[in-house]
């Protein structure tokens, strides 16, 4: 049976929790009732936390942070997990690991990477797609940017990128929030041999009326008396 894991480095990190097809309450009711395309993605990977509650700003320039156990702004560079632990007053274990950045700020300007405090563990053949929480409506002020860890591997940190692109908006970060998500992908699926492979069938006689029959076979399972005729052919063939 295909396992995945993930570890925790220290005390508090949030675990994984599976992603949830409605977005936590957050989309219309006919996307979540009715469309399983909608569901099935929304649905498909795991959601990670932020690794403390805080608030962000970046001016532009550089990055500042807000602790809500803090009463001042303070500068935000690197920011290793054993500081955190301390700033949260605990007191860190003597872990080398522990001196692994939280937050850092690569040369890239408006960049934050940020870890969750754990390590994931995946077979060989497969990865973790690192993104935005799928569907959930995102922050005007950043973007999360994708990234594919082979996990199969490489046990290192599992962090994820904002890339700001509003200066002088404070962001919010709970850890009762998702900030990413991470999805289980075969390392074949995005090999550039497996890409190049693509077919392009162009519009022709014979193309058409075979992609007309197609198109007519995909549109059978759907009614406009019954919404989500899709959903309910996606069920039987999973019974069958």
């Amino acid at each position: 049976m295909t396992s995945f894991s993930f570890r925790a480095c220290f005390d508090g990190v949030v675990p994984p929790t599976a992603a949830d097809p409605s977005v936590l309450g957050t989309p219309p009711f006919r996307a979540v009732s009715y469309c399983e395309p909608f569901r099935a993605a929304s649905g498909f990977g795991w959601y990670l936390y932020p690794p403390v509650d805080c608030y962000i700003k970046w001016d532009g320039t550089a990055f500042h942070w807000l602790m809500e156990s803090a009463g001042d702004w303070m500068p935000l560079t690197n920011v290793a997990a054993r500081t955190l632990i301390r700033l949260l007053g605990g007191e860190p274990a003597d872990d080398a690991f522990l001196g692994l950045p939280v937050f850092a700020t690569p040369p890239e300007p408006g960049l934050l990477q940020i870890w969750t405090g754990l390590v994931a563990v995946t077979p060989p053949e497969w990865s973790l797609l690192v993104r935005g929480v799928p569907n959930m409506p995102g922050s005007i002020t950043y973007e999360v940017q994708d990234g594919m860890l082979e996990t199969g591997w490489w046990h290192g940190p599992l962090m994820g990128n904002l890339r700001f692109r509003r200066s002088d908006e404070v962001v919010q970060l709970s850890r009762r929030m998702p900030l990413f998500a991470v999805q289980p992908v075969p390392r074949e699926a995005y090999q550039s041999k497996l890409l190049r492979r693509t077919e392009f069938v162009p519009a022709n006689a014979e193309s058409r009326a075979r992609t007309a029959e197609m198109i007519s076979d995909a549109f059978s399972v759907r009614s406009d008396e019954s919404p989500g005729g899709y959903r309910r052919e996606v069920s039987r063939r999973r019974r069958a």
